[in-house]
């Protein structure tokens, strides 16, 4: 897609790949909105990331408010571009979505807790319900959205070693990731003038570290499509990687629709 093509909205911004994706887009001059709770905390964390002020004035929408809020995700769904100043209509083309909540290990770190245990599948709800509420006009994106590898039901995606850590630890998020995907295959399972979407794709990443990003070629990829499963298994991926695969791929190349409709795991 190229950087003048359209606006490409993030959720989960202040996160570790989403943000390593949005800094890229931004970089690459690509037209971008955001929500954040704290404009002012992506604000800084861009900068962090070699963001220029000036970039972030001239091609970034940040709107503040919560995932859960349809009016203000609709907002950055369908924002007011800062950067064009021929009054062409920029439409939105990609939605990138990263919401999730790390798990609290206080007071007993062998059995975490997690405070908002339904945020992915209520975020995306949201995103559909905001998706709905555009002008019936507007072009459907396509969504990528970040899950995790350990859920599927066709094929083993993890090492036999992190089973237990996964099942046990990681049993209610993973719980919301699925309902997150189901709400997605349910979406496109509709006709196609009753979607809210174009398509779907949805990043299974290995277990994410703060390592350095090593590049795209580095990263092995596996494959889901309903019944047929062909998984990439490894033990982890930075988060640096793997924004930097998204924007490789769904941004700067034509991953958005080679990928369409199928779960990607991605890897080491």
């Amino acid at each position: 897609m190229p950087a003048n093509d359209g606006i490409v909205a993030f959720f989960g911004a202040t996160g570790g790949s989403i943000l390593a994706c949005l800094a890229l887009a931004l970089k690459a001059g690509y037209t971008c909105s955001a929500l954040s709770r704290s404009s002012d905390k992506l604000q800084t964390l861009l900068l962090e990331h070699d963001v220029s002020q000036s970039i972030i004035d001239t091609h970034l929408t940040i709107v503040q408010g919560d995932i859960r809020d349809t009016q203000a995700v609709a907002r950055v769904l369908n924002p007011q571009s800062k950067s064009d100043t021929t009054n062409t209509t920029r439409t939105l083309q990609l939605i990138i979505s990263g919401i999730g909540r790390p798990p609290i290990f206080y007071p007993n770190p062998l059995n975490p807790s997690f405070d908002d245990p339904t945020v992915c599948q209520d975020a995306m709800a949201t995103i559909l319900a905001a998706l709905r509420s555009l002008p019936p006009s507007s072009p459907k994106p396509v969504v990528a959205a970040l899950s995790t590898t350990g859920i599927s039901s066709r094929a083993r995606d993890v090492p036999m070693l992190m089973i237990p850590f996964y099942r046990w630890v990681l049993a209610a998020p993973h719980k919301d990731k699925l309902e997150m995907e189901a709400l997605l295959k349910a979406e496109v399972a509709k006709p196609a003038q009753e979607r809210a979407i174009k398509d779907f794709v949805v990043l299974r990443p290995s277990f994410l570290t703060d390592g350095a990003r090593l590049g795209t070629d580095k990263i092995r990829l596996g494959e889901e499509v309903g019944e047929t499963a062909a998984p990439a298994v490894g033990y982890t991926i930075s988060r640096k990687d793997l924004g930097g695969w998204m924007f490789d791929e769904l941004l700067d190349g034509q991953g958005k629709d080679k990928y369409a409709g199928k779960m990607v795991t991605i890897t080491y």
